[in-house]
């Protein structure tokens, strides 16, 4: 089955893949959300690396940085420079699947010291993780900003096995997890004021008319958000405002009622006992955890048990 078949009936089942709300323009949008008052997460996030980044770095004795979904490397920034107080050099990889981010990544990085080697590398780390060269040093993979609770149970598990896998005994994962608390306070962080979650969330139909030579019109689409309490997930929608025919290029046609909702991203909230069962299930093993005062957002150091 080819991705143009695979697309068709992602959207008959009103989904559209998570992935492609991250091209360039989504990326800088997904920058510009993060700079906001209601997104609490980037910021919450980057205090527990600031508070920890010298523990952090001393646990894991990484030798060089591998970033999965790097983004601007803003908070990776921290722990490099903290790194470079103790190593004469250090690589560090940035991994992405938009060019604009490993732009990003790459300035924010460059003039940080020149014993600090940068490579970038455009790719999706869900299916282009095999191909992860693991090198001999030891290694601090990276996978901040909550971005596993976009993946649901199964493809959380299977994401962080296939990493446990080519981890080695000397590797560390610093991962970041965004933990259950007030609904109001995690439902304005995905509806932002500014309205740069907004745009953020209807530039996927741009991406993937692009890509796949359809006809969204994005005005005939509203965003909305809802928190789902049996889930502890937020889910991002893009809700039909009339009934309109979306036209394939090889003359299939899927019809989209007023009313129905298109599923672009979930953003799972974690307590300790879902997500330590998750990293058991992923033969990841807790070394360190970090949190802030509210204990909004955590994060955790592991290694492979395989």
């Amino acid at each position: 089955m080819n991705e143009t078949e695979k697309l068709h009936i992602s959207i008959k089942n009103k989904i559209l893949p998570t992935k492609y709300l991250y091209d360039d323009k989504g990326s800088k949008l997904f920058e510009d959300i993060c700079n906001t008052e209601e997104y609490y997460l980037t910021r919450t996030e980057k205090s527990i690396v600031q508070k920890y980044a010298k523990d952090i770095m001393a646990a894991s004795s990484a030798e060089e940085f591998f970033e999965l979904g790097s983004g601007s490397s803003k908070k990776t920034k921290i722990l490099i420079l903290e790194a470079l107080k103790y190593r004469k050099k250090l690589t560090y990889t940035s991994f992405d699947i938009s060019k604009k981010a490993l732009e990003m990544s790459k300035k924010e990085l460059k003039t940080i010291s020149k014993n600090l080697s940068i490579q970038l590398v455009k790719g999706d780390f869900i299916n282009d993780l095999k191909n992860i060269d693991v090198g001999k040093d030891r290694r601090l993979y990276l996978f901040l900003g909550s971005t596993l609770g976009n993946f649901n149970n199964q493809m959380a598990i299977s994401f962080l096995y296939n990493l446990s896998k080519i981890m080695k005994k000397k590797d560390f994962l610093l991962i970041g997890i965004d933990k259950i608390k007030d609904h109001d306070v995690i439902k304005s962080a995905y509806n932002d004021k500014a309205g740069y979650t907004e745009k953020f969330n209807k530039n996927i139909l741009d991406v993937i008319n692009n890509k796949y030579n359809l006809d969204f019109e994005k005005n005939n689409f509203t965003h909305s958000i809802t928190f789902n309490k049996s889930n502890n997930q937020i889910e991002m929608y893009l809700t039909s405002k009339t009934k309109q025919v979306i036209n394939f290029p090889n003359k299939e046609k899927i019809l989209i009622e007023q009313g129905d909702k298109l599923l672009t991203e979930i953003s799972r909230k974690f307590n300790d006992k879902t997500i330590k069962k998750i990293f058991s299930n992923s033969s990841l093993k807790i070394r360190k955890t970090y949190f802030d005062d509210n204990k909004y957002f955590s994060l955790y150091l592991l290694n492979s048990k395989l």
